[in-house]
């Protein structure tokens, strides 16, 4: 019932829940007034603090970039003098002149600022020769925005900018890569952020192979993404700890005990995952996002039966079976009124259950057939079969196996004789 184990398209079922919760507190935020969704940079248009802003509003395009161009130039130098506070102000005004916020309320120091007097203004460019010259100049704009919020480590801004530049220009290599940056560098990052700065990576590098800044970060984040997923499997890889044997009694009931300690966490962290699973499934189908609700419902069925399948074998009762299992073991040619085919079975569950070491299930084989080629046989059937020795039809097949062995050694025996 390892939730890492659980997946859909690659996606751990833990990252799907990280999601949720992400997805929440963005949806909660979303419920505020619409001039606080407003980035600042674009908030700050509303109060222009470089008189040549205003003036430029007035002119056809051409004139207008070329008052803006400066303003973008003179951010340019201040950044590179260290001035990132100037900088920041200079790329505001440059973006001001074509794209602004406009407030229609001349109360608004008394009122305050209103959703209902706030009206957005972008420039509309009268053929493609203006459009593409637009779209470089705003990209650019947005991209020296999210460099300097970056610079300053306000990422959330770095990151709005960048969004705002890709919804310019898809094609921009720098954006994706910036935004990757943002992404990642707060100190609250997740393993959903470093996905999605790994997808930002591999676009920005399949532009622009020549990036080389990119192509480092995409290899040192695939390498912690790598790192941090053997980390996860590693805390959770004594779960179902098999097959060891320890001589010192302490070191047994310790490790016994740690096991159960796990399983317990891992029931909780399971019985957690599949109330946000629903959650994040409700918030989809209520945004229409019907793709992303039947990733998370597939996702969530897999956890629902991990988890049924683990209360099921822990539950089970060998000596008095339902007629389900009675069917199931028959059809795998393992006979539940046989007293000899419970105690195995039974031994197994305990194995499975973490309260003992596989070996017992050898002296379960060997009491019945003290044979050692048995003996051999059945560990074998232990490395084999793994993968299914933690469902219930999983120990039939070992049983049914494991007894046909003996069924084989015994008729050799027989001929021996």
């Amino acid at each position: 019932m390892n939730n890492l184990d659980i997946d859909v398209d690659g996606t751990p079922f833990s990252v799907l829940m990280d999601r949720a919760v992400k997805l929440k507190s963005s949806q909660l935020s979303s419920q505020g007034s619409k001039w606080d969704s407003y980035p600042s940079f674009y908030q700050n248009t509303v109060f222009p603090r470089e008189e040549a802003v205003d003036e430029a509003r007035g002119l056809d395009f051409n004139d207008r970039l070329a008052s803006a161009t400066p303003l973008k130039d003179e951010g340019n130098s201040s950044f590179q003098d260290g001035n990132l506070d100037e900088a920041l102000v200079k790329y505001e005004s440059a973006l001001a002149v074509f794209r602004y916020l406009v407030n229609i309320n001349s109360s608004w120091k008394d009122e305050g600022i209103k959703d209902d007097f706030i009206s957005e203004v972008s420039f509309q460019s009268k053929d493609d020769e203006e459009s593409d010259k637009l779209n470089e100049f705003l990209v650019k704009c947005y991209n020296n925005i999210a460099l300097v919020s970056d610079k300053r480590r306000h990422f959330q801004l770095a990151l709005q900018a960048c969004d705002c530049a890709i919804a310019v220009d898809k094609r921009c290599d720098k954006s994706y890569f910036h935004r990757a940056q943002a992404r990642i560098a707060p100190l609250s990052s997740g393993s959903v952020e470093q996905e999605l700065a790994l997808a930002d990576l591999q676009t920005s590098v399949k532009m622009n192979g020549q990036n080389k800044e990119a192509r480092k970060l995409l290899h040192s984040l695939r390498d912690e993404i790598k790192s941090q997923r053997v980390r996860d499997k590693q805390s959770f890889s004594g779960l179902f700890d098999r097959g060891e044997v320890y001589d010192n009694t302490d070191l047994q009931e310790e490790k016994e005990t740690r096991q159960k300690s796990k399983v317990k966490e891992a029931i909780e962290s399971n019985h957690r995952d599949i109330i946000l699973g629903k959650q994040l499934a409700q918030m989809y189908d209520e945004r229409g996002m019907e793709i992303e609700k039947v990733r998370v419902e597939q996702s969530l069925q897999r956890e629902i039966r991990a988890r049924d399948e683990y209360t099921d074998l822990n539950n089970v009762n060998f000596r008095e079976p339902t007629e389900k299992m009675v069917q199931d073991a028959k059809s795998m040619g393992v006979d539940l009124s046989d007293p000899q085919t419970a105690e195995m079975l039974e031994q197994m569950q305990k194995v499975r259950m973490g309260g003992t070491c596989l070996d017992d299930v050898d002296t379960v084989v060997l009491e019945t057939n003290p044979n050692n080629v048995v003996s051999r046989f059945a560990r074998f059937v232990k490395s084999r079969l793994q993968t299914n020795f933690g469902t219930v039809r999983g120990l039939f097949l070992i049983c049914f196996v494991a007894f046909v062995v003996i069924g084989i050694v015994s008729t050799l025996d027989l001929n021996r004789e």
